[in-house]
């Protein structure tokens, strides 16, 4: 009955990489991980390196393609999809270029049986690319380093089976932190990364408009943020969603995680007053 399989190999600041397995056809989802960890990683889900058929990538930052997969591409090419925006930058990591593939970035992309929708949203200066997978009539949604929720992000986050978007930092940390006033602004200032209470709101949105089985949260920030903060704000506000929440973190894979496409309640949630960022104690 499964249609959609994956699992993240870690995220956050020191190196994003997930996995996709449709049918046989496995795409790695950023290569923020050296080889050896994304191996070792694959390895405890029962998968290889050697059975990836291809890498997309979200952008060139260095948490998101990692300087060793450069240099195993000249050795050992897979298709390498990027957004034509990020060629420049792919090509100064130096990365063999008859690997690189340009994303259309406005129709559907064929990644052997997989169909991926391209939406450009704003990161630092050269932007970044949210996904929607889909796969025998199952649709991920993958949305990370977005800075803030454009309207047409949610308009095309629609009928969404998963969704797996970041969850970078707690507002009250972040503002109390010892980071320099120059970061908190880059990171909050809608180029950055999404809040917490962000990110609840956006899912919130999309979940109104979907059938969502799962809800994995990626990128949390180890300074500004923390899983228990994240489950206390997701019990305590949207306590309808919070069973089909994941949290990811840096260290370690999450299991493999199966979306199927049998038909489910649309998930309705009530949407509070407010919504206020917990700290954790």
């Amino acid at each position: 009955m499964t249609s959609i399989s994956f699992a993240v190999l870690g995220s956050g600041s020191r190196g994003n990489a997930s996995i996709l397995c449709c049918g046989e056809y496995r795409l790695l989802i950023d290569a923020g991980l050296s080889v050896k960890q994304t191996q070792l990683r694959l390895q405890s889900l029962g998968l290889c390196i050697t059975d990836l058929n291809g890498i997309i990538l979200t952008h060139l930052d260095r948490d998101h393609f990692s300087t060793g997969w450069a240099n195993r591409q000249k050795r050992i090419p897979l298709p390498l999809y990027i957004a034509p925006g990020h060629l420049d930058a792919a090509i100064a990591t130096g990365t063999c270029r008859r690997s690189l593939r340009m994303l259309d970035m406005t129709d559907a992309n064929s990644m052997g049986p997989i169909s991926t929708d391209c939406i450009t949203v704003a990161h630092d200066d050269s932007g970044c690319t949210a996904f929607i997978f889909e796969f025998e009539g199952c649709r991920l949604g993958w949305a990370t380093d977005i800075g803030h929720v454009p309207v047409n992000l949610l308009e095309r986050f629609i009928d969404l089976d998963a969704v797996a978007i970041e969850s970078n930092y707690d507002r009250t940390m972040q503002l109390e932190s010892d980071r320099p006033d120059f970061l908190k602004e880059r990171i909050m200032g809608g180029k950055g990364h999404l809040s917490n209470c962000e990110s609840l709101e956006a899912i919130r949105t999309i979940a109104d408009g979907s059938r969502l089985q799962k809800i994995v949260l990626l990128h949390l920030s180890r300074q500004c943020n923390h899983p228990d903060c994240v489950q206390r704000l997701w019990d305590d506000q949207a306590p309808d969603l919070s069973r089909h929440v994941v949290i990811t973190n840096q260290h370690e894979p999450t299991t493999m995680l199966h979306v199927h496409d049998a038909d489910r309640d649309r998930i309705t949630p009530a949407r509070p007053n407010e919504l206020v960022d917990n700290a954790p104690s």
